[in-house]
């Protein structure tokens, strides 16, 4: 664990284990749009165990982000997720700053991810850590609605 202080609580990064499946996936139901379960937990955590983290607050999990290696040059983040009581407060940096350091000592040269056309918050927030804009993805959710893929060097 790497303990960091952050308005006056320490949180601290681990790494995912499958004991926080049911956890995780709760999570990314409550925050996100899409469904998961917990063998799509499973499945991206077994497909790149050192990209997947978890911004633990004592025993409780802040948030997390994981991704995938999408080529040998490219990672990808498949899902972010912060809980409502710790969202504006810097954990989503936090989790991404992270993450791209693992993509780097895992030598990507970039990354890459897709993001709801109509989701203004989250397009806002990666464009302030580099990402652009690289294309739109027609019809790439489950009920049809539009993706923007960005992208990003590291």
């Amino acid at each position: 664990m790497v303990p960091r202080h952050n308005g006056g609580l320490d949180w601290s990064f681990i790494q995912f284990d499958e004991k926080y499946t049911d956890r995780v996936t709760d999570l990314a139901n409550r925050s996100m749009s899409e469904t998961y379960n917990e063998k799509v937990i499973l499945d991206i955590y077994r497909s790149w165990r050192e990209g997947f983290i978890l911004l633990m607050a004592g025993d409780e999990i802040a948030g997390f982000i994981c991704g995938s290696r999408y080529s040998i040059t490219e990672a990808r983040i498949l899902l972010l997720a912060v809980e409502n009581a710790y969202r504006r407060s810097g954990l989503g940096s936090m989790l991404l700053d992270r993450f791209l350091e693992i993509c780097r000592k895992s030598g990507y040269l970039s990354v890459r991810l897709e993001v709801r056309t109509d989701n203004d918050g989250a397009i806002s927030f990666y464009r302030r850590h580099g990402f652009s804009i690289t294309s739109t993805m027609l019809y790439y959710y489950s009920d049809l609605s539009d993706a923007f893929q960005m992208w990003r060097m590291l």
